[in-house]
């Protein structure tokens, strides 16, 4: 996506395009209970506004997007970072099924999740037996020119103890083409203890190159088709209606669905909290300014919310 625009401007396409989902509101209305707005100094000398209602949609709001793609990613990368340095090791895999070009995106995703079902009830413990302490699954959405693609990238955690994991991920992949098609085989492939920090950005947020998803295999990841924010972005650019009814058909057919599965085991081993608690702590040094509720309506009237944010950020 050359000379992608920043997330609030990707905000306001998808507000003007759903203006009665909750993510219009999100980062515009006051938070229930708040009297107004603290702009406040983020840990990167950046500004932002606290105390505004934030909707948690992963898969509409833009905004939420990035926020819970780097809590997400943090969490993912501690708990590798933890599980590596004890001694385990860890697989990234890729899942993909059958898809053509005419199919609806909720075919398609009915179609992966019940091969998904299928695959892991004995993949995991027929392969890795005792070795295999829990996984980490993602879901990523796309379209193409052979129409949408989602697919599963899933990390798998694997105690000491297995000398070659080579077979391991054979195993596992011609297991997915039992399940899905023997023409769909599955990408398994081995973390690099210098890939935690990579591979965790590559399941949880958009546009990780390949060149930085260097685990077992440092070959660049050829995009399969245009991301939701790309779409936005075209749309954008090109006010094609064709964009417009895709972007409508993924978010009724994405609504409710989770984004990130993690396996009761690893849920208790590590620390997966929800990535949404926690907006509405501030510590006292890190407020620039309060603003009450009129004021606020003033600045956002006036369609200056983002420049009074730029203006902050720039001034130390």
């Amino acid at each position: 996506m050359p000379d992608a625009p920043c997330p609030s401007y990707l905000h306001r396409l998808a507000r003007a395009l759903m203006p009665r989902e909750r993510l219009a509101a999100c980062g515009v209305a006051l938070r229930y209970g708040a009297s107004g707005v603290v702009v406040r100094r983020l840990p990167d000398g950046r500004a932002a506004y606290s105390g505004l209602y934030r909707c948690g949609d992963f898969w509409r709001c833009p905004s939420c997007r990035v926020t819970l793609g780097i809590r997400r990613a943090r969490q993912i990368e501690t708990a590798l970072r933890a599980h590596v340095d004890a001694g385990g090791s860890a697989l990234l895999a890729t899942y993909t099924v059958p898809h053509a070009r005419d199919e609806s995106l909720s075919v398609v995703l009915a179609r992966l999740s019940d091969t998904w079902r299928r695959y892991a009830k004995h993949a995991w413990r027929d392969v890795l037996g005792t070795h295999y302490v829990g996984n980490v699954r993602a879901l990523e959405v796309v379209h193409g020119v052979s129409g949408w693609h989602p697919h599963y990238h899933a990390l798998l955690f694997i105690s000491s103890g297995l000398p070659y994991l080579t077979p391991v991920c054979v195993a596992l992949s011609e297991r997915w083409s039992q399940a899905a098609g023997a023409e769909w085989r599955a990408d398994v492939r081995q973390v690099a203890r210098d890939g935690v920090a990579a591979v965790a950005r590559y399941l949880t947020t958009d546009g990780v190159a390949g060149a930085a998803f260097e685990t077992a295999n440092p070959a660049a990841k050829v995009p399969a088709g245009r991301s939701y924010p790309e779409l936005l972005y075209d749309y954008a650019r090109y006010r094609s209606s064709a964009d417009a009814a895709l972007i409508y058909e993924y978010a009724a057919a994405l609504h409710g669905v989770h984004h990130l599965a993690i396996s009761p085991r690893l849920r208790r081993r590590y620390d997966f909290t929800d990535p949404a608690l926690g907006w509405a702590q501030i510590a006292d040094e890190d407020v620039i300014a309060l603003l009450n509720s009129d004021e606020w309506l003033s600045i956002l009237n006036a369609g200056e919310d983002r420049n009074l944010l730029d203006d902050l950020s720039r001034s130390w």
